[in-house]
């Protein structure tokens, strides 16, 4: 049986209204962001690689200003680390603290840089690369999002976000169905018990999804 258009509705809405999304849910959250019909993206050029060593001070995009005008713990961090990886460039964890915080602040292109700045310290390194490669989906960087969920594959082909996400790109954004489908049956073979927010099993999601 397929989702019908009311469930359909009823979880974009959900969405919409910020349940299920933070970064560490990020990845099931989009399913039904995508699903819905609700952009989670909007285009924006990444800096170049001379940007890449210092923080970034220019002004919030109006999405980001929006999210931190809501918590101003959020921006009090922010400022810190940006002040961190000023004084020591080579701070990985600050580097990383700092992507992650832009991922939560809905600032995809300021999280690239800071994530890749972080791959340049430490290559390799499947979270990180599973969180740039969602900001490039953000930023509609389709490809490069799912190279990067398969450098984080190559590193661990057992990661269940990157297989995730990586269908999620491939099935809506760029329309390899049957490459999709074949990232989120591996997921379903690792763990069996793999949910959508909405609580479907993945593997009762890739049948609704047929």
């Amino acid at each position: 049986m397929r989702y019908s258009s009311k469930e359909l509705e009823f979880l974009g809405k959900q969405v919409a209204e910020g349940r299920f999304v933070s970064r560490s849910v990020f990845w099931l959250a989009l399913l039904l962001t995508l699903i819905a019909g609700f952009s989670a993206g909007r285009w924006l050029l990444p800096a170049g690689p001379a940007d890449r060593e210092t923080a970034d001070r220019r002004p919030l995009s109006e999405s980001g200003a929006a999210a931190m005008g809501k918590n101003k713990e959020l921006l009090q961090h922010i400022f810190k680390h940006e002040e961190d990886v000023r004084r020591n460039p080579d701070d990985l964890e600050a580097w990383k603290t700092l992507g992650n915080l832009y991922f939560d602040a809905d600032e995809p292109e300021k999280a690239v840089r800071a994530y890749n700045r972080a791959l340049e310290l430490r290559p390799g390194d499947a979270d990180v690369l599973v969180d740039c490669g969602v900001m490039y989906r953000a930023l509609k960087q389709y490809d490069t999002a799912v190279e990067y969920f398969n450098k984080a594959l190559a590193v661990n082909p057992r990661h269940e976000h990157a297989l995730f996400n990586s269908g999620i790109v491939l099935y809506f954004d760029l329309g390899r169905r049957e490459e999709a489908l074949a990232a989120w049956r591996s997921l379903a073979r690792i763990n069996p018990e793999a949910q959508a927010p909405n609580g479907d099993k993945l593997a009762d999601m890739i049948e609704k999804l047929m």
